[in-house]
């Protein structure tokens, strides 16, 4: 999982490059008309940078959910002790991983759509842009899962180390008063 999270992350990288790339194209194209009259246009790049951009956000919101550096509010879980806080942060994970899901399930229609639409400015299929939210969804989904089952585990361990904890102050106590 780590090493497709790294070449996620590269790709979200590349992907805002070449957004600020194609928009740097398009601001500079259009302050050179405006300077020297030249009647030049670039809509593809403008279109381009859209298309980065819509990459960037999905494959880039994997990898957050990856790193946990998504957007939450940590607030009330700071104002619980652990033990609930790590319930709440699973059902934080569950409700996230169930719109990561449904956002994937339903990116498929979009891609099937899109089969069928081009873009306007570099005629391209649409269908390609929504595979783009297809995987980051997909990838969200497989690392919100993997969190889901490290939180668990955390809660299962706790919970038994706690005991263990109770058993060995229980023995201290009987060894204690046996004295």
């Amino acid at each position: 999982m780590d090493s497709i999270n790294a070449a996620a992350e590269k790709c979200a990288g590349l992907f805002l490059i070449g957004m600020v790339l194609a928009i740097s194209i398009s601001v500079f194209v259009r302050l050179l008309y405006t300077y020297t009259g030249i009647p030049f246009s670039t809509p593809w790049a403008e279109e381009l940078g859209r298309f980065m951009m819509v990459g960037s956000v999905f494959i880039g919101g994997a990898v957050a959910t990856y790193r946990l550096r998504l957007i939450g509010v940590d607030a009330f879980i700071g104002m619980v002790p652990e033990s609930v806080a790590r319930w709440l942060r699973v059902v934080a994970h569950i409700l996230t991983l169930m719109l990561a899901v449904l956002l994937a399930w339903k990116s498929i229609r979009l891609i099937e759509l899109g089969m069928r639409q081009t873009s306007p400015a570099m005629e391209m299929p649409m269908a390609y842009i929504y595979v783009f939210m297809f995987i980051g969804c997909v990838l969200m989904s497989l690392n919100t899962f993997a969190h889901v089952i490290k939180e668990l585990m955390s809660v299962e361990a706790s919970q038994q180390g706690g005991e263990t904890e109770r058993a060995a102050a229980a023995m201290q106590n009987s060894e204690g008063g046996a004295l």
